[in-house]
């Protein structure tokens, strides 16, 4: 008798008493139950042996590695047990953190498009600090990129309110009111924050070819109230795109940065935010408060928001992460970074996460052409050894 039991990534069972097990193999469990019905069936013991012989050769299986019970991109290494991901035929040199793929499993549980989480892993990936050298990789880094990517914020403000309002119990209205404290985009970018103070002052040529100071929102326009004879000055109403910002805690100290073409210290809605190479970030994960631009999660920007204060909604692609020196509140350095709005204000253009996605994907399409060059190794050359933990640089 044959009896055939699935348990995670097991094929287990037992072939007239004796006990087998692999590795799970969707195509080979088709066919272990084709043959052990077969088997079961059987009509004579010569059609019963047959069976038998057939089936013992699918229980046979090599220590490599296979695909995953519930991802075809994901690959688990039998002798490790560290998954990775798989594609375009080439295993990524990288493991995906234990949290990673319990998160791909539980959002598979519950029918959570997990395409974006994958996307996600593929830019970081794509990130110089992931390659120690050409045979190692910064394993710790990828974890507490994880733990960033995971961490959860709970808005006891919401909270207070559902259960005031609606009667919901305390457990039940913090689970409502948690959510993950860093978005992911469709296209695998991390949506976060990031804190400013507004610029109000600008500087003009007056009619005497004297520079004065005035203020952006004043148009110098008075009114007066007939009744109570308060003055009004007229304001303007200005568009996100209109406005200035700088950091809100280094203001115009630390290095200059590029917003669009220009360097300096100013933050614009619709503009790529970034420093000029690598060497202005400091990317040690244990040490904080240098240089680097700085962005992070809801937590993180509670203890910047302060009155007077703006807030961006800002996307930024995981290959330009430069360091996670806070991986359970939320704070993190990067070389660049978009900013999408300001949260007082109204935008007058749309801006999608997929066109700043496709700007970083040409950057990598460059970077890559170098990083090959420098490694020796290419993409077809890869390919041929699709059965090995190859360096993600490879096929990414």
């Amino acid at each position: 008798m044959i009896v055939i039991n699935v348990t995670d990534n097991i094929i287990s069972g037992s072939l007239n008493g004796e006990v087998f097990a692999r590795t799970y193999d969707e195509k080979v469990l088709e066919e272990m139950n084709k043959v052990a019905e077969k088997a079961n069936n059987a009509q004579s013991v010569a059609e019963y042996k047959d069976a038998l012989d057939k089936f013992k050769k699918l229980t046979e299986f090599t220590l490599d590695g296979h695909l995953g019970t519930f991802h075809n991109d994901i690959f688990i290494d039998n002798k490790t047990g560290n998954y990775y991901l798989k594609v375009n035929g080439v295993i990524s040199s990288v493991p995906m953190p234990e949290a990673m793929v319990e998160r791909i499993k539980d959002s598979l549980d519950k029918k959570i498009d997990i395409s974006p989480l994958i996307k996600a892993w593929v830019r970081f990936l794509r990130n110089p600090k992931v390659r120690v050298d050409k045979n190692s990789v910064n394993s710790d880094f990828a974890k507490r990129f994880f733990n960033f990517v995971n961490i959860k914020y709970t808005n006891h403000d919401l909270a207070d309110k559902l259960m005031e309002e609606k009667g919901y119990s305390k457990e039940v209205a913090d689970k409502m009111a948690t959510t993950y404290s860093m978005k992911i985009t469709n296209e695998g970018l991390l949506a976060g924050f990031k804190v400013s103070k507004e610029i109000t002052k600008r500087y003009r040529l007056n009619d005497k070819g004297e520079k004065e100071q005035f203020d952006v929102y004043e148009t110098g326009k008075k009114s007066i109230d007939p009744i109570s004879g308060l003055i009004t000055t007229e304001k303007v109403e200005l568009l996100n795109e209109d406005r200035v910002f700088e950091p809100a805690v280094q203001g115009k100290s630390g290095d200059a940065f590029f917003c669009g073409e220009n360097e300096g210290h100013i933050i614009r809605v619709g503009q790529v935010h970034r420093l000029s190479d690598w060497s202005k970030v400091n990317c040690n994960d244990r040490v904080s408060c240098v240089p680097g631009l700085h962005i992070g999660g809801l937590d993180y920007i509670r203890g910047y928001q302060t009155s007077g204060t703006s807030t961006h909604n800002v996307f930024v692609d995981p290959a330009h992460i430069g360091a996670i020196p806070d991986d359970s509140t939320g704070a993190i350095r990067c070389i660049q970074y978009f900013v999408a709005d300001e949260f007082s204000g109204v935008n007058g253009s749309i801006y999608h996460s997929s066109k700043y996605a496709s700007q970083t994907d040409e950057q990598w399409k460059a970077e890559k052409e170098q990083i090959l060059k420098d490694y020796g190794v290419f993409q077809e050359e890869a390919a041929k050894n699709s059965k090995k933990i190859e360096d993600s640089l490879k096929s990414l």
